[in-house]
């Protein structure tokens, strides 16, 4: 039996050769290039294609990431099964989308069970997510559309593609909600309820076995607030009190509706229902998102949590001071 070994061509035994003596031996670029007799530029290049090929990988380890202190306090404070923080990343704002929907999309697939139903929100959030999930070896997995983004949804930039990209990775049937988010009267928004298609696809979301999901600050609405139809009252009951957007819905500090009418008005999972799905993953970035996600944190529509570190300190911040402000606080 002839055994042939792994072929390299001669630049990929180059370039190991390379990172072997960078990033084991400890050479500077400059003593690499007289040890292989290439020029420092070639050195450099070679490094570089070594990544490409993964031969070499490259972990940051951020220990604000493992923070066990902020951890075990969201834990124990709002019940959490599961918090898992990634870093805030200043000078990378699109990074830290990314960072969250591949940890998203890790927590989905460890969680994930033959049959189980997923019950989505279609946000910026989810489409990170959905790029990041790899296929499922899974039966039978249904993926439900619960809600919009309401500040998405106003500017015309709702994003369908990624609910598709899940249920293919997942090999999932999908049901998506065949109405708009929002209607002009609270008896027209009754009647669509009423349809068989609207009113089997709202009822049974509360059944759903995982909800995945994301949170807005209110200053990702304040700019649509006017094609909300709302009174001049209202208009600034928001202004005063709403700290942002959980499934379409607008609460305040508390979690509570800030305009009922407006939350009649809209055709999305209803934040009763939210509460009662078995798993509830909530992802969301930015210290803006603080008020709002904490808001979905003491009403228990959340216990499986993935957020950045500046966020999550924010938050914890936040509830310290709600604390020490309300009488006989807990």
């Amino acid at each position: 039996m002839r055994i042939t070994g792994v072929k390299l061509t001669r630049k990929e035994v180059l370039a190991i050769d390379v990172a072997h003596l960078y990033y084991d031996a400890g050479l500077t670029q400059a003593e690499v290039a007289e040890r292989v007799h290439v020029s420092r530029p070639t050195v450099s290049k070679l490094l570089a294609y070594a990544q490409r090929k993964g031969f070499v990988r490259i972990e940051i380890c951020d220990p604000r990431e493992q923070d066990e202190a902020l951890i075990e306090y969201l834990r124990e404070r709002f019940d959490l099964t599961e918090i898992r923080l990634v870093g805030t990343l200043r000078h990378l704002p699109g990074r830290m989308g990314s960072e969250l929907g591949a940890q998203g999309a890790d927590m989905l697939s460890s969680i994930l069970r033959d049959g189980d139903t997923i019950a989505v929100q279609t946000s910026s959030v989810l489409t990170n997510l959905a790029q990041h999930l790899d296929p499922a070896p899974r039966r039978s997995i249904k993926v439900w559309h619960m809600a919009r983004t309401l500040s998405d949804y106003l500017r015309g930039r709702e994003d369908m593609t990624a609910l598709h990209l899940i249920a293919n990775q997942l090999h999932a049937e999908l049901t998506t909600l065949p109405n708009p988010l929002l209607v002009d009267s609270v008896p027209e928004a009754n009647r669509l309820r009423a349809a068989t298609k609207t009113r089997d696809s709202l009822a049974r979301l509360a059944s759903a076995s995982i909800a995945v999901f994301s949170a807005a600050p209110i200053d990702a609405i304040a700019s649509t607030v006017s094609e909300l139809g709302l009174n001049r009252r209202e208009a600034e009951t928001i202004k005063q009190h709403a700290a942002g957007e959980l499934c379409a819905r607008i609460i305040d500090a508390e979690g509570r509706v800030c305009v009922p009418d407006l939350n009649n008005r809209t055709i999305s999972v209803t934040l009763p229902d939210l509460r009662h799905i078995e798993q509830k993953i909530l992802i969301a970035g930015g210290e803006q998102s603080a008020p709002v996600v904490r808001a979905a944190l003491v009403n228990r529509y959340v216990d499986r949590l993935i957020v950045d570190v500046d966020t999550a300190r924010m938050i914890a911040s936040l509830d310290s001071r709600c604390e020490s402000e309300t009488p006989n606080a807990r």
